[in-house]
């Protein structure tokens, strides 16, 4: 009978917790409160304000679940373990917990996967978003991920490989040595499939941005940009202009710059002043500029939704910096057993724990929506 075993059929009196226990044990009662406290409060957030209420968010709540779930089960359970020197509990609570390890885990690959895809949908193809992410196939897309996630965590209760107790990591979970093929089986379909396609799709969210950014530097040095400037500060100004040719409008409204594309037909501006710029007369009116306004509100909206995409190709890379370790891991433990001290495996689980404390840090830090939710109930919070 192997180490991991025989851990689960020792009496109390036999479980001993060492001084490094006690430390690992700490250390992941933190992150745990941490993961709890910021997952908990991500979820209040998007619940109260109505403008964080939208299908993306749906995909950020599904992974901020499987979050919840490990802080609040997983890790617990494993503080346990460490505290007692062991596993306190019979094999079948340890096969559940496992399962349930396995679960969330495989839940914040697929997760993370369906926020990339949603997020390339938005920025490089936005005009099939909508007809794509509607709300009923939205909430399918995350319930597919969650019966995905289960089907994958399935075989070793069915045989292939089997769920115990890892001495080496003080918690349940698969023991990849019974079965090398299901261990390579889930590098690849549960780390390897998804980090290609998150890869890709912020490879092309991150070229959709930096063309934007290049057509606007051209745009605003352009010869052919027609840019037209209101003394007013409460005023916004439209020009009217035969275009022969497709080029580009700036129009500066209350001290900010927008540029437009604008095919070949007719522009429309007003003033209450007369001049001539290229030749063509530009009649001048002070006028509220719907249109322009709307226009304005998209391109920042856009600019928001590409901003966003950059937070979440950060927290993808934390999450591959948090779990790859416990992949080499996985492998170590099938090819050089034994062979690489203890201290080293229970630091990669506990990497991977952390990354569940993380993701609510990087949307507080880097994402001004979110940022601000934190600091309004927060300070609601002070004040009561």
């Amino acid at each position: 009978m192997n180490a991991s075993m025989s851990a689960l059929t020792m009496k109390d009196d036999e479980l001993e917790p060492n001084a490094e226990h006690i430390v690992e044990g700490c250390l992941l009662t933190v992150v745990s409160l941490g993961a709890i406290l910021g997952n908990t409060t991500l979820w209040i957030i998007i619940s109260r304000n109505r403008e964080l209420r939208t299908i993306t968010n749906m995909f950020i709540l599904g992974l901020t679940t499987a979050d919840l779930f490990v802080a609040v089960i997983n890790v617990p359970v494993t503080v346990i373990s460490l505290f007692m020197g062991g596993w306190p509990w019979g094999e079948a609570v340890c096969r559940f917990f496992g399962f349930t390890n396995m679960l969330t885990l495989v839940t914040s690959v697929m997760s993370l996967c369906n926020v990339s895809i949603n997020r390339y949908v938005m920025v490089c193809k936005p005009i099939y978003f909508k007809r794509i992410y509607t709300k009923r196939n939205s909430v399918l897309m995350i319930l597919l991920c969650a019966f995905v996630s289960l089907l994958l965590s399935s075989p070793p209760l069915l045989g292939w490989a089997e769920y115990t107790f890892i001495q080496k990591q003080m918690f349940c979970f698969c023991d990849w040595t019974k079965a090398p093929s299901y261990a390579f089986f889930m590098i690849s379909v549960c780390f390897g499939i998804p980090f290609g396609v998150m890869t890709v799709c912020n490879i092309f969210i991150f070229k959709t941005v930096r063309d934007s950014k290049r057509r606007v530097t051209a745009v605003a040095n352009s010869p052919n940009s027609t840019k037209v400037e209101d003394p007013e500060p409460n005023s916004s100004t439209v020009i009217k202009d035969d275009v022969s040719k497709p080029h580009d409008v700036t129009v500066i409204i209350n001290d900010r710059s927008s540029t437009y594309p604008v095919e070949s037909g007719r522009v429309t501006f007003q003033s209450n002043n007369n001049m001539q710029e290229d030749g063509k007369q530009l009649k001048r009116k002070n006028t509220t500029l719907t249109t322009i306004r709307k226009k304005s509100r998209a391109g920042k909206s856009r600019s928001e939704e590409i901003r966003l995409a950059m937070i979440l190709a950060i927290v993808v890379v934390i999450f591959v910096i948090s779990w790859l370790p416990y992949c080499l891991s996985m492998l170590l433990e099938i090819f050089a057993k034994d062979k690489v001290h203890t201290a080293f495996h229970m630091a990669t689980i506990m990497l991977g724990y952390s990354n569940s404390a993380v993701n609510p840090i990087l949307y507080g830090v880097l994402n001004k929506k979110f940022g601000d939710g934190f600091r309004r109930l927060f300070c609601c919070c002070r004040k009561s």
